[in-house]
């Protein structure tokens, strides 16, 4: 992954599971593109929707038998408070959503994605940092995804 120069960089669910579990594969890309980010002094940035998809993706290792506790994902959890700017998922989001989803054909879980979409679009953040490329694909001309791999 090359990390461009930009000065914030929205970060998708999927980053912050492989960052906080060093048993996944993806894990060493993670931390190495979340730290290539703050060294470039790029500010990183979720939405509640993100840090609850976290919480939701997290617990299903645990109730599958993963080696990763609850209390080690509230850990997790706490820490991604600090590291992270929280921005706001409030109605003018929902508006911009409302809006987009007039412009841009999706439907079912994709809805989660267009929020993120317009999530950034309320607080002007143009780059997103995912392993889920193909979600974003039909948003290409509104936001730059950054892949994590090459070839996720």
């Amino acid at each position: 992954m090359t990390m461009l120069s930009i000065s914030e960089l929205f970060v998708d669910t999927n980053i912050l599971v492989y960052y906080t579990n060093p048993q996944l594969p993806q894990h060493t890309a993670a931390t190495q593109a979340l730290d290539s980010a703050r060294q470039n002094n790029t500010e990183l940035i979720v939405s509640p929707q993100i840090l609850r998809e976290y919480l939701a993706a997290n617990t299903k290792f645990v109730s599958a038998g993963h080696q990763i506790t609850l209390n080690k994902i509230r850990e997790n959890f706490q820490v991604l408070l600090t590291q992270f700017r929280v921005v706001d998922d409030n109605s003018q989001v929902l508006n911009t959503l409302n809006n987009l989803l007039q412009t841009v054909s999706v439907a079912g879980k994709q809805i989660y994605d267009a929020n993120i979409v317009a999530t950034m679009q309320v607080y002007g953040i143009q780059h997103l940092l995912t392993n889920n490329v193909n979600h974003f694909v039909s948003f290409a001309s509104i936001i730059t995804v950054i892949p994590l791999q090459a070839n996720p």
